[in-house]
């Protein structure tokens, strides 16, 4: 089993080529594209991938951090 990481532009804005997990460098079990729009990476946990860009959810951490909640 494997997944693939579809190829990105990172926040720095450089692009970061497809990739297939698990990488030959990762967890053997760590088999699912996890991360943000921006940041990817193998992990193994097929629901840690969403949809935004890693700044926007850093962001929103804060602010409702500060809201107390």
């Amino acid at each position: 089993m494997s997944a693939d990481c579809t190829s990105y532009y990172n926040a720095e804005k450089v692009l970061v080529n497809e990739f297939t997990c698990p990488k030959p460098d990762n967890d053997a079990g760590a088999l699912f594209c996890c991360g943000f729009n921006d940041m990817k990476y193998c992990c193994d946990d097929p629901n840690s991938f969403f949809p935004y860009e890693y700044g926007y959810m850093w962001w929103l951490s804060q602010l409702l951090s500060l809201s107390g909640r």
